[in-house]
C-alpha cells in the first residue's frame, strides 16, 4: 500500500512537534505547514490524504482554507481534520459544514489524534456541506426538531448554528447536532456531539438512549432503538436513521 500522506497545518511549532511525535509510529508521511496560506499551496503542489488544520491562524486561518476547498473537484479534496480551542462547538460545527470530517479540541491525547487520524483515512472523500431567532432559544430547539423529522437536515443546520453563542452547555442543543450528523452518516462527529451532551448532563436520558444506539450500530450493524430528540414528543420518534454510512 502506498504511503498515507498528513500534512500538519499550525502556527505553533510546539504542537506541530507534539502531532508529530503522537503520530510518528503510524509509518505516514508528513509535512508541515505554519499557516493557512502555506498550507494551500503545499496542496496544491502535493496528494494528502488527510490534513490536520488549525482554524486559528495567522496570514490565513483553516476556515478560510475549508472555504477555498469546498470549491475543489472532489478528487483533490484532502480529508480535514480541525483543530479547536476547548469549546469552540461553533467554529466546530460551521467547519464540519464546509467540509471538514472531524474535529479535535485542544489539548489533543496522542491517542485521541491517531484514532481521528486513521478513521479519517478510512472515511469517504468530503463531499462538503436567514433564519431568525424567533421564539428564543427553546423556540429554536424546537424548529430543530422539526426540521429533523421532516429530514430538512439543511435548515437544521442553519438553525443550529444560529443558536450556538446560545447554547453554552446545553445537554439538549449538543444531542441534536449529534442527531444531525448521524443523520448525514457522519458517525463519528455525531459521537463526540452525544459525549458532550452527557459530560454537560450525565442523567440526560435522550443522549444517552442515542449512545446506546449509535453504539449497536458501529458494534452490530443495527439496533433495536430509535432516534430521540429529547421533547414532550419523544414517543413518536421519527423514522430510524439509515444504519449504515454511505
Amino acid at each position: 500500500m502506498p504511503e498515507r500522506r498528513l500534512l500538519i497545518t499550525d502556527d505553533e511549532a510546539n504542537i506541530r512537534l507534539m502531532l508529530r511525535t503522537a503520530l510518528a509510529s503510524e509509518g505516514y508521511g508528513i509535512d508541515e505547514a505554519a499557516n493557512g496560506q502555506e498550507a494551500m499551496e503545499m496542496i496544491h503542489r502535493h496528494s494528502f490524504d488527510v490534513v490536520l488544520l488549525d482554524l486559528n491562524m495567522p496570514v490565513r486561518d483553516g476556515m478560510s482554507v475549508l472555504e477555498q476547498l469546498k470549491e475543489a473537484p472532489v478528487q483533490d479534496k484532502p480529508r480535514v481534520v480541525v483543530l479547536t480551542a476547548y469549546g469552540s462547538i461553533p467554529a466546530a460545527v460551521k467547519a464540519i459544514r464546509l467540509g471538514a470530517v472531524d474535529f479535535l479540541e485542544k489539548p489533543i491525547a496522542p491517542d485521541e489524534l491517531r484514532k481521528a487520524v486513521a478513521e479519517a483515512l478510512a472515511a469517504g472523500v468530503p463531499q462538503g456541506m436567514n433564519e431568525a431567532l424567533a421564539g428564543g432559544y427553546a423556540g429554536v430547539l424546537d424548529r430543530v426538531r422539526k426540521a429533523l423529522r421532516m429530514a430538512e437536515y439543511t435548515d437544521a443546520e442553519s438553525l443550529l448554528m444560529k443558536a450556538a453563542d446560545l447554547a453554552e452547555r446545553d445537554a439538549a442543543y449538543f444531542n441534536l447536532l449529534g442527531v444531525l450528523y448521524e443523520a448525514q452518516h457522519k458517525w463519528a462527529v455525531a459521537s463526540k456531539f452525544y459525549d458532550k451532551a452527557l459530560r454537560a448532563d450525565g442523567k440526560y436520558e435522550p443522549a444517552q438512549a442515542n449512545m446506546r444506539r449509535l453504539a449497536d450500530l458501529q458494534r452490530f450493524g443495527h439496533s433495536n432503538l430509535a432516534v430521540t430528540l429529547g421533547d414532550e414528543m419523544e414517543e413518536v420518534w421519527f423514522a430510524r436513521l439509515p444504519e449504515k454510512p454511505e
